[in-house]
């Protein structure tokens, strides 16, 4: 209790110490004075004394008539003048005359002389002695007495006048010091609440701060000095610290709330910092994205540390679009806007990336696509109901007609002209055929099917196929078609109809293949479909081409190899059974056809 009201009133540990160190300074320098004071006063009293003592010493051995008092032992006139020099000079304690022989022919002391001062008369210097006798403490003068018979006078003065003069100003000072401690205590506690007070305040600020009371602001003083200087500057760091923290707080939430994902990486490419967005679309939390390297979010982390990695380094940022690779080991499309954050003095300290999952925007350019082939195909299939009708009748005409003239003419020229006007006759009329198809699209019979069962008996027909037309074309002995067929489940299917998409595509990768040509049919079940992947090592499609090949009509073989039917007709195929067929081709290394079926 008593310790809290001293450290209020003394203004805690900085008004202590300023009040202890005051007082101490003070005391020390009064100590200091007291004490060279007291040797100085010593010195000069002391001095004075001497000078005194040698005079009376020398004026006592002239009165004794320059020894000749002493010479005729002339003792009463001796004892007068001794006597006379003790009553004139109060401090003087004693005096004695004694002759060359040292034996004593006068002395103040009554009937029986002190024989410790015979003692201590035995020194034959001249100089004061200081001699602490029953008497007291004296100062002993000893002067000569001129003259043939010689002899010596001595004189007692008392030293406890100059003790006492000394003790008084001791006392006097040690006063003023008691005086002068306590005036610098009063001083020392004005001072050191004076200056405690503000520092308490800035102590006060600390603490709110250190709370997290950012904006706090001290009391200022009116006093344009120091301490006034120190607290506008306190209230000054307080505000732009509160202002800065608050901008900072904005950023971060405006980054965290952010619909993209955001990644702060080092320049290793090691992630320190990732926002909701981005734990959203990789499915990983803060916690499990911190320390991960980028490349292991992404379908070809290769790609990742060789190129963008080394470009962002090298040029300061890379855009594009990534195949990347959720918590759960699904491949998805991005975009990525990375680029790197230099320092003041722009130094490279950080790489940031901004990501977008592109699915969405993919599944709806792909639905626009499908939509749009739809309308296309639609359009197309009723202007082709409508030729085919028209032409039906005379392409049959024309194949009878010469079919019949080739009975009747023998001429071998005109019978081989004949025999190709009804081949291409058959031809136009195939076309004719699959053109009814395809605008008279029939609904799926669907039935519960093993899509790797119907896959086993393609291949066994195209197998069959490949033999016979090798005789005409040895390059399709080279052909080589291998499987991959999955743990797949039943689904619901029109088995004719499946296996004549199937069979479209595949002639399609044998007609693209050369040398060494190989096939690859793969089956997997995946997130709720059934879906078969036909690869091959062909000539591949021109990506110009690749928004066109379920067109009707379009194709891109030689004249006579196809009619640009097959693939609108396995697109509507497939659109009837609610999936979906998709291709990717790169040229000069192939294609790979994917088809998706509901399971």
């Amino acid at each position: 209790m008593l310790k809290d009201k001293l450290t209020k009133m003394t203004g805690g540990g900085i008004g202590r110490k300023i009040i202890i160190w005051t007082v101490v300074i003070i005391m020390l320098l009064d100590i200091l004075a007291a004490i060279f004071m007291e040797i100085d006063l010593n010195r000069t009293l002391s001095e004075d004394l001497n000078e005194r003592g040698q005079t009376l010493s020398r004026h006592l051995a002239i009165e004794s008539g320059g020894g000749e008092l002493l010479s005729t032992q002339d003792k009463v006139n001796l004892q007068q003048i001794i006597e006379n020099i003790k009553i004139t000079e109060k401090d003087v304690k004693y005096a004695y005359i004694t002759d060359s022989a040292g034996n004593v022919v006068a002395h103040t002391f009554g009937s029986t002389f002190p024989r410790e001062l015979l003692t201590a008369g035995t020194d034959s210097g001249n100089s004061p002695k200081i001699l602490d006798l029953d008497l007291g403490h004296v100062i002993e003068f000893k002067a000569p007495i001129p003259g043939e018979r010689g002899g010596f006078v001595y004189i007692g003065i008392d030293r406890t006048p100059i003790n006492e003069k000394i003790n008084r100003t001791t006392y006097i000072v040690i006063a003023n010091i008691l005086l002068e401690g306590g005036l610098g205590i009063i001083m020392a506690f004005i001072a050191g609440n004076y200056l405690a007070r503000p520092i308490r305040s800035l102590v006060k600020g600390a603490e709110e701060i250190g709370k997290g009371n950012l904006g706090y602001q001290i009391k200022v003083s009116s006093t344009d000095d120091e301490i006034y200087t120190l607290s506008n500057a306190f209230n000054l760091m307080s505000y732009n610290l509160n202002k800065s923290v608050s901008d900072l707080r904005q950023l971060s939430t405006a980054v965290e709330e952010a619909p993209d994902g955001i990644q702060i990486t080092d320049l290793d490419g090691y992630i320190l910092y990732s926002n909701k967005a981005a734990e959203g679309i990789f499915g990983f939390s803060a916690g499990e994205f911190k320390g991960k390297h980028v490349k292991e979010i992404h379908a070809d982390p290769e790609f990742v540390s060789s190129v963008i990695i080394p470009h962002i380094k090298e040029t300061g940022r890379w855009v594009g679009e990534l195949v990347a690779r959720n918590r759960e080991g699904r491949e998805f499309p991005i975009w990525l806007n990375t680029s790197m954050v230099k320092d003041s003095q722009g130094n490279p300290i950080a790489m940031v990336g901004v990501t977008r999952d592109l699915t969405e925007r993919k599944e709806m350019e792909k639905l626009e696509k499908q939509i749009l082939q739809s309308d296309k195909l639609a359009t197309i299939g009723l202007l082709a109901a409508g030729i085919a009708h028209e032409i039906n009748n005379p392409l049959g005409n024309i194949s009878i007609y010469a079919q019949m003239l080739q009975k009747k003419v023998t001429d071998e020229n005109t019978r081989s002209k004949l025999a190709i006007i009804n081949e291409e006759a058959n031809r136009a009329a195939l076309i004719v055929k699959e053109l009814l198809d395809f605008s008279r699209p029939s609904e799926p019979d669907k039935s519960p099917i093993d899509i790797n069962k119907e896959i086993g008996k393609v291949l066994s027909i195209l197998s069959l196929q490949l033999k016979d037309l090798s005789v005409w074309n040895p390059l399709l002995k080279d052909i080589r078609i291998t499987t991959d067929l999955g743990h797949l489940p039943l689904i619901q299917a029109d088995s004719g109809q499946i296996k004549q998409v199937m069979m479209n595509i595949l002639t399609n990768s044998v007609q693209s293949v050369a040398k060494n040509g190989e096939i690859m049919v793969r089956t997997v079940a995946k997130e709720g479909f059934v879906e078969i992947i036909i690869s091959d090592n062909g000539c591949g499609i021109p990506e110009e081409n690749l928004n066109k090949i379920f067109d009707p009509f379009f194709t891109t073989k030689e004249h006579g190899r196809g009619t640009g039917l097959g693939l609108s007709i396995s697109h509507g195929i497939i659109k009837r059974h609610n999936g979906s067929i998709e291709v990717e081709s790169e040229t000069g290394k192939g294609t790979t056809f994917t088809i998706k079926l509901p399971a």
